[in-house]
């Protein structure tokens, strides 16, 4: 995939500028949760190397101390990081039973609604993490383990969940306006894969 917003599919619609835009940005923040789980592997492998060398070498610690925490916060923000282009691509998980139980009449007002209903709980919680942020940030709160200071991890987190955030705007706005929601050159496997 490319980083290139001219490389993205062209769209006709009113929105079409808009939606690319978010669609770079989309993708952007997916290269960055692919670093994050490139790290969380590399923890990972750092983990388990020190646990088998412990056991060859007395002294040697038996794990990193940061491990499990760093971990966490690896693992949240890849989740968050990756929601926007699992959403565009149209791979996220859903309940299809009841999308295709009308048999494709009201599928685009159930489209609008879960749409609706998505982006307004994304927003919420994007709304309350850089909130929890701002207030680690301002008391100077640290993690017990590594004294990291946890407005670092919250924020990665914030800023995550607001790019998934604008993409579910986006998808709540593209099927009112009758827009495509899925950006086919975004999709890497079928969704029974």
């Amino acid at each position: 995939m490319s980083l290139d917003l001219d490389a993205l599919p062209v769209a006709t619609g009113p929105v079409a500028k808009l939606q690319r835009v978010i669609d770079w940005i989309a993708l952007v923040s997916a290269y960055a949760a692919a670093g994050c789980l490139g790290l969380l592997t590399l923890l990972t492998l750092g983990q388990v190397a020190c646990g088998l060398l412990s056991k060859v070498i007395e002294g040697f610690p038996s794990d990193i101390n940061v491990g499990w925490e760093y971990s966490a916060y690896l693992m949240g923000t890849a989740f968050m990081l990756g929601g926007a282009l699992t959403l565009r691509a149209g791979m996220q998980i859903r309940v299809e039973i009841v999308m295709r139980s009308f048999g494709g009449r009201f599928l685009r007002p159930l489209e609008i609604l879960s749409s609706t209903i998505g982006a307004v709980f994304v927003t919420f919680l994007a709304w309350s993490l850089a909130l929890f942020a701002l207030d680690s940030f301002s008391s100077g709160q640290v993690s017990g383990g590594s004294l990291t200071p946890l407005w670092i991890p919250q924020a990665s987190l914030a800023l995550g969940t607001a790019i998934f955030a604008l993409q579910c705007i986006m998808r709540a706005i593209a099927s009112m306006l009758k827009e495509p929601l899925v950006n086919e050159s975004f999709k890497v496997a079928s969704a029974s894969e």
